[in-house]
């Protein structure tokens, strides 16, 4: 990072002048100026670890090599990579075997679930025997792995319907699916009469879909038809549907009943699960802390990169003995991205509340783990750590980032060309995404991990500046 103005160093620099020279006085304040101008970096876009990322530079590298409308969206994503990428090209460079990388944010989710597969395995009391009469049955109800031709004539709600309004359009349902029984045109009527433009001109078509994929009472309708009939009006949360299977595909049992199988005991194990964390719930009382909404909302909304002390221990959710922390909620929302945010922001009170419920479910659960000594081995720790340095170390060779000798050791290709330096990889695995010669390789949680980790910066003020400089190059 940049030298910062210290405002103890400026007042001995000024006590050792005579401030009543004029020439003296310009100087101090030149001399005051420099060091300002250092601290702040007015020519800087970013800054990682020991190195910078210059407005100039930037502006060099997206002007040279992209040909596509630049805006400051597309700067800062060039900002935020260079940040990412030097500083594990940094760490690579430094032991390219990540030995002294402290990857505990990556670790702990996988962690987690060794735990609560012990849990699972010896205090969840639950049946995953599948007997063959048990999977045929089901088979037959459920259909998985079915993909199903359909139509519809769809009578669309008003928005804000009124009761009288509804009863009106099911009224007309109606009329139809008794026009259709006496043996009107399906196609015709659906052209006439159907509310879904796209489908209404291809005779009401649907195209095909699978099971899951449609409305559920849109679902549960077409694969509980033979082919070639038609439904009684079904209704759902935007209108009426008039359904008409087309055709049906349905594989055979010996081509997915070994993951049919699983998939029915896995729903048995969520099921037991569910049961033995609302025991715990009933037993300790778990709630909503007062103001938990908001300030979820808040920490959503503002992602700060870290709080006090006192700000993270305060809970969201309690119940006797633990607590689910906003320390807790801002780790997930920083390592789940913008979308989770996104969502958490603008969900409604009981959907966020059924969030926070659902968060401090989960950490309930782990607390009931440890308190029953169901931890990881020191092995197990060893070789999640070790499992998760290897995927960093193959997402560092796919961007083009592994130090060359590093590189010649393992079985990866390596490319003659590859810069030697560690600027000299940023800047050619940045020139590959800015070209369009490559996409972007997702880091997910190792971001937040080598931010933590080693000291950077984005300069927001110089994205404006390195603008300004790439339509001057251009």
């Amino acid at each position: 990072m940049g030298a910062r103005t210290d405002m103890g160093a400026r007042t001995d620099a000024e006590a050792g002048m005579n401030t009543h020279d004029p020439s003296r006085r310009l100087l101090a304040s030149c001399f005051l100026s420099v060091l300002m101008l250092i601290g702040c970096g007015p020519g800087t876009l970013a800054e990682a670890d020991r190195s910078r990322l210059s407005v100039d530079d930037a502006a060099a590298l997206i002007a040279n090599n992209s040909s596509v409308a630049v805006d400051s969206q597309v700067v800062r994503v060039v900002a935020e990579l260079w940040v990412d990428y030097t500083l594990l090209a940094s760490r690579l460079a430094e032991d390219s075997t990540l030995q002294a990388l402290d990857v505990g944010l990556v670790t702990e989710a996988p962690l987690n679930e060794l735990m609560m597969s012990r849990l699972r395995e010896e205090v969840v009391d639950v049946d995953t025997v599948v007997t063959d009469e048990e999977l045929t049955e089901r088979f037959a109800a459920d259909m998985p792995g079915a993909r199903a031709t359909a139509s519809q004539i769809l009578l669309l709600f008003p928005r804000a319907a009124t009761t009288m309004q509804r009863d009106s359009i099911a009224a007309v349902a109606a009329d139809l699916s008794a026009r259709l029984a006496g043996g009107a045109d399906f196609a015709a009527m659906a052209a006439n009469h159907s509310d879904d433009p796209a489908g209404a001109s291809r005779g009401g078509s649907m195209g095909t879909f699978g099971r899951g994929e449609m409305l559920a009472p849109v679902d549960s309708a077409v694969f509980g038809l033979g082919p070639g009939e038609t439904s009684e009006p079904v209704e759902t949360a935007i209108g009426y549907h008039i359904l008409r299977l087309d055709a049906l595909d349905v594989p055979q049992l010996s081509e997915v009943g070994a993951e049919f199988r699983r998939q029915i005991q896995l729903e048995r194990l969520a099921r037991a699960e569910n049961e033995y964390v609302m025991r715990l719930d009933s037993t300790l009382g778990l709630r909503l802390a007062d103001g938990a909404l908001e300030l979820a909302r808040a920490l959503a909304e503002t992602a700060p990169p870290r709080l006090s002390q006192r700000a993270a221990q305060r809970p969201l959710v309690v119940w006797e003995g633990g607590s689910y922390s906003a320390g807790d909620f801002l780790s997930l929302s920083r390592n789940s991205g913008e979308v989770f945010r996104d969502g958490i922001v603008a969900a409604s009170g009981l959907e966020l509340e059924s969030v926070l419920r659902r968060l401090g479910h989960e950490e309930l659960l782990l607390q009931d783990v440890r308190s029953r000594g169901l931890v990881p081995t020191g092995a197990q720790g060893d070789s999640v750590a070790a499992a998760a340095r290897a995927a960093i170390r193959e997402r560092a060779v796919v961007i083009g980032l592994m130090p060359v000798a590093a590189v010649l050791d393992s079985t990866a290709a390596h490319d003659p060309a590859q810069p030697v330096t560690v600027a000299g990889r940023v800047e050619a695995a940045l020139v590959r995404v800015v070209s369009g010669e490559s996409e972007i390789v997702p880091l997910g949680g190792v971001t937040l991990l080598l931010r933590d980790q080693a000291p950077w910066r984005i300069n927001a003020a110089a994205i404006g500046a390195t603008l300004q400089r790439i339509e001057e190059l251009r």
